[in-house]
């Protein structure tokens, strides 16, 4: 899953295994880069647990994509491996950190209280898990995967149930999903940006209050400061040094301040991928849902027999049982 435009789960593929390990992820990863078309994983970012060889799949099948790990998982095991040391601020500070001058203050703390622990951070390779070290391009400032938890939770419900009755009624509910989400963007249509990316562009332009804006004779960059902060912010790049306009696509509340200084629209500097239109792309081409069970198909085919045991069995015998038929489990879940 992913989240889309309007900050909501979206669902893109489901695969139930005997077992997750390496390689029902490699399957499953495999088929999901076939189904997006996407090769070998470029322009994917994935957020995962790295348990059961989900790490190593990425690495080997996906080796232009982007591995992610969450920072729950990670948060757990050193609350494991160390359970004396009361470092939850400082690990969260780090983790949402979205400059690396942040980042290494928040690092500080925790080397100062344990060092053990810190070394052991370090050795994680903090790229794969720390705000701040997030590409881009991938617009968003998830560092959990709390949101998949939230699919997970919600699929539950339908365990109950058979293989068949699962599936038809997982891709029928998220099939009508797309259709009422597609429509809600219609009834948008005189907004630019989708109502999650307004409200926190409400929410940032709250908290730019007090900031003070210097604007130098080059009108592409402005400083705002208070407190003894300071944020360069550049109109032309859309950057602000605080880096959180780059990785959420919604200006942060520095660039919302020199935005109002300049006199220009918020709405001119809000990434494409928060825009109504890109929403409505998403779940324009809809789910292809099964077919309902009574309307399955039955076949047969040829049974295939154990080998023979006695060797005096006739050829009639064998003949009469080479065309037999029988319902097999393939001509049940033809999908």
């Amino acid at each position: 899953m992913c989240r889309d435009g309007n900050d909501v789960v979206l669902p893109i593929a489901f695969c139930e295994v005997q077992e997750e390990n390496l390689d029902s992820w490699a399957f499953f990863l495999k088929n999901l880069t076939y189904g997006l078309r996407f090769e070998r994983g470029e322009g994917l970012c994935i957020l995962a647990d790295g348990d059961n060889g989900v790490d190593e799949a990425v690495e080997e099948f996906l080796p232009y994509g982007v591995y992610r790990q969450c920072c729950f998982s990670l948060y757990g095991r050193m609350v494991v491996k160390f359970p004396d040391v009361q470092l939850h601020s400082a690990f969260w500070g780090a983790c949402r950190s979205t400059d690396r001058k942040s980042f290494i203050h928040h690092m500080s703390i925790i080397e100062t209280v344990n060092i053990e622990c810190h070394n052991w951070l370090k050795d994680t390779d903090s790229k794969t898990w720390a705000l701040f070290s997030m590409p881009q391009w991938v617009k968003s400032t998830e560092v959990t995967k709390s949101s998949s938890e939230q699919l997970r939770i919600w699929l539950s419900k339908f365990l109950d149930l058979n293989v068949a009755q699962r599936y038809t009624t997982i891709t029928r509910t998220i099939a009508e999903m797309f259709q009422r989400r597609y429509l809600a963007g219609w009834e948008w249509v005189y907004d630019k940006i989708t109502p999650a990316a307004r409200q926190q562009i409400i929410h940032n332009v709250f908290e730019s209050d007090g900031w003070n804006v210097d604007m130098p004779s080059n009108n592409a960059v402005s400083f705002v400061s208070r407190h003894g902060f300071v944020f360069e912010v550049n109109r032309e790049l859309m950057t602000c040094s605080c880096r959180l306009w780059q990785l959420s696509g919604i200006p942060c509340e520095h660039a919302c301040r020199c935005i109002h200084s300049w006199g220009d629209k918020l709405d001119k500097y809000v990434h494409r991928l928060w825009s109504v239109d890109e929403y409505r792309s998403a779940y324009g081409p809809g789910m292809q849902m099964l077919r309902e069970i009574t309307h399955w198909e039955w076949q047969t085919k040829d049974n295939v027999l154990q080998p023979m045991k006695n060797s005096t069995n006739s050829s009639a015998s064998n003949e009469a049982n080479c065309h037999s038929k029988v319902t097999t489990l393939n001509d049940i879940f033809p999908y």
